[in-house]
């Protein structure tokens, strides 16, 4: 009997958007994530990183420059879209000036297969009107105040990650590894998920408790509004 041969891959384009003040453990979990996925299936993954004008690029606290692939309006069609998260000062602020991040992210919502928000980032997406009607999580100390902010989505916790739709969310720093490994095993299996988890010598999962905020580490609002740190 002749063994059907295994149809190849779909070949996925993963674009990541890079900006002033990015986090580092948002940014780097996904990208090296599925770019040791594309190794794996030979080339299955064109991750790239994109901004939205041309120039270097410092992460949070001015750790490191980097040097942006592609700028907006001039970079490959991308089938997952990853916008990784910052400081919850920094994404907020983002939000209520409606930084270009925001119009960026309204281009490609429904277009992508996949909008897949980091951490804090869940605020540009509400922004963008892509939580509407959808189920989303974000970091545990902001979890609720993202859901007053956006009232038009089902704020989901105790989880690390939430696909709903074309649209997925995830929680904290870390669970952004979560969210890369469970678009793996959609697009190529579960094997290839299970040999990336193992190759980070990292658990993924979606269900976990969220921690208790330690006192002052809960988003406040009002607090910080009092404190001046926010937009009037």
């Amino acid at each position: 009997m002749v063994a059907t041969p295994t149809a190849p891959l779909r070949k996925l384009n993963v674009a990541v958007l890079v900006y002033p003040g990015v986090g580092l453990g948002d940014l780097d979990g996904p990208v090296d994530l599925f770019t040791k996925a594309n190794s794996m299936t030979k080339g299955q993954y064109h991750v790239y990183t994109v901004a939205l004008k041309p120039g270097p690029v410092r992460t949070q606290g001015g750790t490191l420059t980097l040097t942006p692939d592609y700028v907006a309006g001039h970079m490959p069609r991308p089938d997952i879209l990853v916008v990784p998260g910052g400081t919850i000062g920094l994404v907020d602020s983002m939000a209520r000036q409606q930084h270009p991040a925001i119009a960026f992210i309204r281009h490609y919502r429904d277009s992508v297969e996949v909008l897949m928000s980091v951490c804090t980032e869940a605020y540009l997406l509400g922004q963008a009107g892509a939580l509407t009607g959808h189920r989303a999580t974000t970091h545990f100390f902001n979890g609720d105040d993202l859901l007053a902010q956006y009232p038009g989505f089902t704020l989901v916790k105790d989880v690390r990650f939430v696909q709903d739709g074309k649209l997925l969310t995830t929680s904290g720093v870390t669970t952004g590894i979560d969210g890369a490994i469970h678009l793996v095993a959609h697009y190529s299996g579960e094997r290839t998920a299970a040999f990336m988890a193992g190759a980070l010598q990292y658990t993924p999962r979606e269900a976990e408790p969220w921690p208790k905020a330690v006192e002052g580490m809960k988003f406040d609002r009002e607090r910080r509004k009092k404190m001046g740190l926010l937009l009037k």
